[in-house]
């Protein structure tokens, strides 16, 4: 470690701090507010595949990074086990898989807003009934939103979970274990990581902030 630090004084300290603050853009807040947003677009692939993409611009979330709310939606979202979206796909012989959630970096998410999609890879089959596939997409997250999470009221959720909040646990759990058994990384790739989320984080979660769930908040 004392190398390490040796090193990086050596080649970092000269670098001026110009003392500027960080760059906001909180003004522009609406970037779908056209004449073309709620509408349906047809593009025709390179390859052959099926995919039908929804997508929301929600106010920007990095102030929540501690409790990741748009994460623990994308785990409910795509969650492939009975009762899911994807397994009611399935049976109708619909689509293939599914994909919900945000980057939680870079463009999917700063300082104007940010963006939550959701991808479903469809079959011949499916591609002729996308519009009851996005149907049963929207039903699923209309459901989601009012039931919402709850720590003490039992809510089922297509039969298959109990409490909303033992599934934020669930998700914590199993985000610490990724994260503490994880691999070790190319340590270039690391230092570039760790720069990005010292633009986005306190200083005592440059480590974590990216990875890890830290509070439960019904609320966000």
């Amino acid at each position: 470690l004392d190398t390490l630090e040796k090193w990086v004084t050596e080649i970092f300290s000269e670098i001026p701090n110009n003392g500027l603050p960080k760059p906001s853009f909180g003004h522009l807040t609406q970037p779908f507010d056209t004449p073309e947003f709620h509408k349906l677009y047809r593009v025709v692939p390179i390859r052959k595949v099926h995919s039908l993409s929804i997508t929301w611009a929600l106010p920007p979330q990095e102030q929540y990074y501690r409790v990741k709310p748009l994460h623990y939606i994308s785990w409910l979202v795509g969650h492939e086990g009975k009762g899911s979206v994807l397994s009611f796909l399935r049976k109708k012989f619909w689509a293939l898989a599914l994909y919900g959630g945000n980057g939680e970096t870079g463009f999917e998410q700063n300082s104007t807003y940010s963006i939550f999609s959701i991808s479903v890879t469809l079959t011949d089959e499916g591609y002729k009934h996308f519009y009851e596939v996005a149907h049963v997409v929207f039903q699923y997250v209309k459901m989601l939103q009012k039931r919402g999470p709850d720590k003490r009221q039992e809510i089922h959720i297509y039969s298959l979970f109990s409490f909303l909040y033992r599934i934020w646990e669930e998700i914590q759990k199993i985000e610490a274990n990724e994260f503490h058994y994880q691999e070790q990384t190319d340590p270039v790739d690391y230092v570039e990581s760790l720069c990005e989320n010292m633009q986005l984080f306190q200083k005592e979660d440059f480590l974590t902030g990216d990875q890890l769930l830290f509070e439960y908040k019904p609320e966000v």
